[in-house]
């Protein structure tokens, strides 16, 4: 009778120390499957990233004078610069906070990429930087030599393709394009 209790008593022990261990690792699992750390939230509709546009394009034409005439500063996030550093670029402290100032102020969340005559606005990522997508607005004269002009609503042409590894751009305005890069 007594060795039964402490069969019983082990089975019980066994069991609470397996739900110990496989309970978090469960939860985890689930919380990871719910809110998709590495997809994050959808993109901006097109509508809405129009009407983005609209409201801060004045900030938005402040900000491609004022990269204008930063030419060596090529990339500018909330948390990092391209080159590395304010004197690099030869932009100061005060000039990268302005930038992150107005950056923030247009709801463009990740900053810009200056290469060549293009500007780039990076609204919104979703994934990793390696698999993921942006959205956003490019100020360039021309699409880029690699994209696919569409006419309509970028997140419809891209529910259309086959291929989902391609840069889609719409012109908006005089030199300036919406964006989907899921390259």
């Amino acid at each position: 009778m007594a060795s039964r209790r402490i069969i019983v008593r082990l089975l019980i022990l066994g069991v609470a120390f397996l739900a110990i261990l496989v309970l978090p690792a469960a939860s985890m699992l689930v919380c990871l499957v719910i809110a998709d750390p590495f997809g994050g939230s959808a993109h901006p509709t097109d509508r809405a990233m129009l009407v983005q546009f609209q409201k801060q394009r004045a900030t938005l034409d402040g900000l491609v004078r004022m990269i204008a005439e930063d030419a060596n500063l090529v990339r500018l996030a909330p948390d990092f610069t391209r080159p590395e550093g304010p004197g690099s670029a030869g932009v100061s402290a005060d000039r990268l906070a302005a930038y992150r100032r107005l950056c923030a102020e247009a709801g463009i969340a990740h900053g810009f990429s200056h290469y060549g005559d293009a500007i780039e606005f990076i609204v919104h990522t979703q994934g990793l930087s390696i698999s993921g997508s942006a959205k956003g607005f490019v100020y360039a004269a021309n699409a880029a030599d690699d994209a696919v002009v569409v006419e309509g609503d970028l997140d419809a042409a891209a529910a259309s393709l086959q291929d989902k590894d391609v840069l889609l751009e719409r012109k908006i305005d005089d030199n300036w394009w919406l964006i989907l890069d899921m390259r």
